[in-house]
């Protein structure tokens, strides 16, 4: 017990203001964080199912965030003796829970490519996911649209395996940091699994974001009707599918902000997209452009390839493709 003379000389340590204040500060910290957890939906996912023929939603084999992610100078393709051709794994010591279609889209970044594989696999071994990696690649010299190529590449991941009940949009430069982190689909909402990016100082940066790795059931992709087919260049793709999610009346959720982190691979950004604001501000359009009027969209799929560690699909489209549906933007 505290005497009263060791109280005494508590009472009067010339630090004890700055003692306060520090707990102070941490009580605050700690109240804004689950605060900020709550409104971000931020929690994490519970087996509810505890059939022993499944694998468990969190095996033994998981190590937290104990892997140091170091970002080299030069990376070389790794070996992962575990994948078969086409980036292809499963568990064979239980039945994996889902089966998952990870979709990059990429382009030119072929660091960023290597760097998140040789990561990525072993984490997803570690999880016992059942996975195809996907990477979905823009060929030619036209600006970039990663809203048709994540739509072709779902489309094409389920004519490869109708089974796939799980779809990850990973962009390629976003590492994951802590195995905790489960990929796989909350089948209640949509489930943003990067909220916490180093270069955004580990931080969920408004509760509407849905960048860098989401991850929507089959059913949950149709119904929001996949990613809009109209961004040319760089960024508000994600915004728009955000006000699809909250438009099919889902809530997003997300793994707490110290799960749910990631290292991002610094790169240069890409044109900006032009029309961005326009588009946004026109998003009811929605039922209008995604995944079931890709067949509006003019494109070719010039190769489909099982590398050793993904299934490559390359994809032709040209500043024409979309113009069958440009007239939503009227």
């Amino acid at each position: 017990m505290l005497s009263r003379s060791k109280f005494n000389r508590f009472t009067r340590n010339e630090y004890l203001r700055e003692i306060i204040i520090i707990i102070i500060v941490i009580i605050i910290i700690h109240i804004c964080n689950t605060y900020y957890e709550y409104t971000g939906n931020q929690y994490i996912l519970i087996d509810n199912d505890h059939l022993n023929e499944f694998c468990p939603l969190y095996p033994s084999t998981l190590q937290g965030s104990k892997e140091e992610i170091i970002m080299l100078e030069k990376v070389e393709w790794s070996d992962n003796p575990n994948v078969q051709i086409g980036g292809i794994y499963s568990p064979n010591d239980c039945k994996s829970r889902q089966e998952l279609a990870i979709i990059i889209p990429f382009r030119n970044r072929e660091y960023h490519l290597k760097l998140l594989l040789k990561y990525l696999h072993p984490f997803l071994q570690r999880q016992k996911r059942s996975y195809q990696i996907f990477v979905v690649e823009q060929i030619g010299n036209v600006t970039f649209n990663k809203g048709i190529i994540m739509n072709v590449a779902f489309q094409q991941a389920l004519n490869i395996r109708s089974t796939f009940n799980c779809f990850i949009f990973h962009d390629v430069d976003l590492v994951p940091e802590n195995d905790y982190n489960v990929y796989e689909c909350d089948q209640k909402a949509p489930r943003h699994l990067s909220p916490a990016v180093d270069e955004l100082r580990y931080v969920l940066m408004y509760n509407h974001l849905v960048g860098g790795v989401l991850a929507l059931s089959e059913e949950q992709f149709i119904s929001v009707n996949g990613w809009s087919n109209l961004y040319w260049g760089w960024g508000a793709e994600d915004d728009d599918m955000a006000q699809r999610i909250r438009n099919s009346s889902y809530r997003l959720s997300r793994p707490p902000n110290h799960i749910g982190r990631y290292k991002m691979i610094r790169h240069e950004k890409r044109e900006r997209a032009v029309n961005r604001h326009q588009l946004l501000q026109g998003w009811t359009r929605y039922l209008h452009d995604g995944i079931k009027q890709l067949n509006q969209v003019d494109y070719t799929i010039e190769n489909i390839h099982k590398e050793k560690l993904f299934t490559h699909i390359l994809v032709n489209i040209t500043r024409l493709s979309s113009h069958k549906l440009e007239y939503l933007l009227q």
